[in-house]
């Protein structure tokens, strides 16, 4: 499992339809935003190769000016014996 914390920057117009675009993708969560255009994102996925993608598609939105991964967290979970690994990333 892939945890990552994403700030998503957009224009402060468009903060709202930008958030219903968002919350539409699977695996993304939006928190929270404020009236400059920042939101808190998070996203959870099985796969670390579809990050990158995911990124891509969130900065394809009409009115996202950028995205930053600020914390990034992959559990690799063995079922067999039952134990949890976690490996955290975390921007500064």
């Amino acid at each position: 499992m892939n945890i990552s914390g994403v700030l998503v920057r957009s224009y402060p117009e468009n903060i709202q339809s930008v958030w219903q675009e968002l919350a539409q993708i699977e695996g993304v969560e939006v928190h929270g935003s404020n009236d400059d255009g920042r939101m808190v994102v998070t996203i959870e996925q099985t796969d670390a190769g579809q990050l990158s993608d995911m990124l891509v598609q969130m900065n394809d939105i009409h009115g996202v000016l950028s995205t930053s991964m600020i914390y990034h967290e992959f559990e690799e979970t063995n079922i067999k014996d039952n134990q949890v690994s976690a490996t955290r990333l975390k921007g500064q």
